[in-house]
């Protein structure tokens, strides 16, 4: 059982890693240049000027990457596909959120996250 988190795990970083490089998401960025620490846009789904396109992309890909949506079969549910990569990032061994770096009482509000480096896991 082991082996299998740790490999989910690298999964999530991996997929991680790709999608900031991508550029496709706004607000995913890196915040260091050894890219190591990243920010999320974590936007509130009952704010005023939420765009379900837009703030829940990232997590619908993290929704469609895992199977657990399918586009035009499952009803879309942003909460869930965002609590979905929350538990993703916080079980995973590979990151460690920088809880006061984190911003969330502003109008684009973000979470800021650290990868950990191989071999340095607990």
């Amino acid at each position: 059982m082991e082996g299998f988190f740790k490999y989910h795990g690298q999964k999530i970083l991996q997929w991680l890693i790709d999608q900031i490089d991508s550029g496709r998401y706004p607000g995913l960025v890196w915040e260091n240049d050894e890219k190591s620490i990243f920010r999320i846009p974590w936007k509130h789904a009952g704010k005023q000027d939420y765009n379900r396109d837009e703030d829940a992309a990232l997590f619908k890909a993290w929704a469609m990457f895992k199977g657990k949506y399918k586009e035009g079969v499952d009803k879309p549910d942003p909460p869930t596909w965002k609590t979905r990569l929350r538990c993703a990032l916080n079980k995973s061994n590979d990151f460690d959120e920088i809880v006061e770096r984190s911003q969330l009482d502003i109008s684009e509000p973000y979470k800021v996250y650290r990868i950990i480096p191989e071999g340095h896991h607990f």
